[in-house]
């Protein structure tokens, strides 16, 4: 089955309530279940922040999407949507293929628990069963070069060695479709360079890549396709050298 994602007609709200309304809420020990059903009921919305409006696109096998917009755009909104971590208001969202998603990669690991530990908590939110994941351990554990230090509570590492861990564990399974976000940096310069190397591979290898970036040069050497976002709207869809020019005349 070839990798395909399609959204049709997406849009993702962020209600933002009315702030008086949850200072009441510290009354809510004093108050009777019936009381606070009905101060719950009486909550408004002040406003809300359209994180991405009408978005339509297919990304089909082969496609590596760059995804260009100043901060504040909605490139990480729309890679959390395509993760599944968001779930969009309104509209229609297709994805087939598995997905590795790399924006905070780190996300789920326990302090209080050894770096093996972490490693299975990993590779189970990402959706593998745990004999998939004791089949690439191996890998894992070669490619942080933690060591011992794999049998030690996360809390005992540094943040450099935590990044390893992290990084090592996010790109162990080849996954269909990549998501990422910038890129991933140890502070390790030895560490930072395999990785890039491994970054590469996984996105040659990769049936859909789907990468925000500022680094234009990179983006256009790596994609063949771009998304220009502007307050959460698809400015331009196309060629990726065209959509840099576009970006570069409205952000350059």
């Amino acid at each position: 089955m070839k990798s395909k994602i399609l959204l049709e007609n997406i849009y993702l709200d962020f209600p933002i309530y009315d702030s008086e309304s949850f200072s009441l809420r510290n009354k809510i020990a004093s108050m009777s279940k019936s009381a606070f059903a009905r101060m719950s009921s009486e909550d408004k919305v002040n406003k809300v922040v359209h994180g991405l409006e009408d978005i339509n696109f297919t990304f089909n096998h082969g496609d590596k999407i760059a995804l260009l917009g100043p901060n504040g755009s909605g490139k990480t909104t729309l890679l959390k949507l395509l993760s599944g971590i968001y779930t969009p208001t309104s509209g229609k969202i297709l994805i087939e293929g598995n997905i590795s998603c790399m924006i905070d990669i780190g996300f789920g690991f326990q302090g209080d628990a050894t770096g093996y530990e972490n490693i299975i908590y990993a590779g189970i939110s990402r959706g593998l069963r745990k004999k998939d994941i004791e089949k690439i351990m191996p890998e894992i554990e070669d490619f942080s070069g933690l060591g011992e230090f794999l049998d030690m509570p996360l809390r005992t590492y540094s943040s450099g060695m935590q990044a390893r861990l992290a990084f090592s564990s996010a790109i162990a399974s080849a996954p269909d479709i990549l998501l990422m976000d910038e890129f991933f940096s140890t502070g390790d310069i030895e560490f930072s360079k395999k990785s890039e190397d491994k970054i590469f591979e996984m996105m040659d290898a990769s049936s859909i890549l789907v990468f925000a970036s500022h680094d234009l040069e990179l983006l256009k050497k790596v994609c063949n396709k771009a998304v220009c976002l502007k307050h959460g709207q698809i400015s331009y869809y196309g060629n990726t050298e065209e959509a840099i020019n576009h970006y570069k005349e409205f952000y350059g």
